[in-house]
């Protein structure tokens, strides 16, 4: 039995990409192409083969982007730069002995197994809410399944939300996710680091890889400023784009340019 890791990227963004490619290409043969737009005035016709012309090409060229980004993120190839960046945020996890360390957003479980099987006496909970909606087929049944594939019997899977984390205070040695927080909504993606941190032992370690560009976190100084501020003893942003564990050209072909690591200790 092989464990299934899925793909970081559902096949439903490349099918939405695909129809909304497809609506404008329409509308352009309709009118461009078989002349149907031949009893609208001149200008009006040329303007709308003018719009739907850029809204193809728009659409076509993003939905290029995602196939080319779903190869790179196919966890079932383990040459995949997916498994690149999960093998490297795991190798900077530094445990003490029988460790509880918590994964937030653990997906299929890749992180949370990875972690697993470097450290074979600390339990590891990893937690997602598994939207099928927009995940199909990963869900807490399929972590397990891997789990067991990879021989982990210390690895637990439940269902969470980074936005509240239903642990107490100073429960865990570890908090750990890779590209989780830009997904979250309705909280400000620093305050629900924040809300992980809180779990956190005295000592403990956090290893949070995003994507974190201005767009998301806003300025670095201050979400730095304000994680230091939250009783952390350290912390430090480290680019992962720029060769740790990504190349420029990597991180670019896989819409994962500005991956970073916030790191440090409570």
């Amino acid at each position: 039995m092989k464990p299934d890791y899925k793909n970081w990227l559902p096949k439903t963004v490349l099918h939405k990409g695909i129809e909304r490619t497809a609506i404008p290409l329409i509308l352009l043969l309709v009118f461009g192409v078989f002349g149907l737009g031949g009893i609208l005035p001149t200008p009006i016709r040329l303007v709308m083969i003018f719009v739907f012309s850029m809204a193809t090409f728009w659409y076509g060229y993003k939905t290029w982007q995602w196939y080319g980004a779903y190869q790179y993120f196919d966890l079932n190839n383990p040459r995949s730069i997916a498994w690149k960046v999960v093998n490297g945020v795991a190798s900077k996890v530094d445990l003490p002995p029988k460790a509880h360390v918590l994964d937030i957003g653990t997906g299929s479980g890749a992180l949370a197994l990875a972690i697993a099987k470097r450290h074979p006496d600390a339990m590891i909970i990893g937690t997602d809410p598994w939207d099928q909606k927009v995940t199909p087929g990963v869900d807490q049944k399929l972590c397990q399944a891997n789990a067991k594939a990879e021989g982990v019997k210390h690895a637990v899977f439940m269902y969470g939300i980074a936005q509240k984390v239903e642990f107490p205070d100073g429960t865990f040695d570890a908090v750990v996710s890779n590209y989780v927080y830009h997904h979250v909504q309705g909280m400000d993606r620093v305050d629900a680091i924040l809300e992980a941190l809180r779990t956190l032992k005295k000592g403990g370690v956090f290893v949070i890889h995003d994507i974190m560009t201005r767009g998301f976190y806003g300025d670095k100084d201050i979400l730095l400023k304000r994680v230091l501020e939250s009783g952390v003893q350290e912390a430090e942003l480290v680019p992962t784009d720029q060769g740790l564990f990504l190349t420029p050209e990597e991180a670019e072909k896989s819409l994962l340019k500005g991956s970073c690591l916030l790191v440090g200790r409570k």
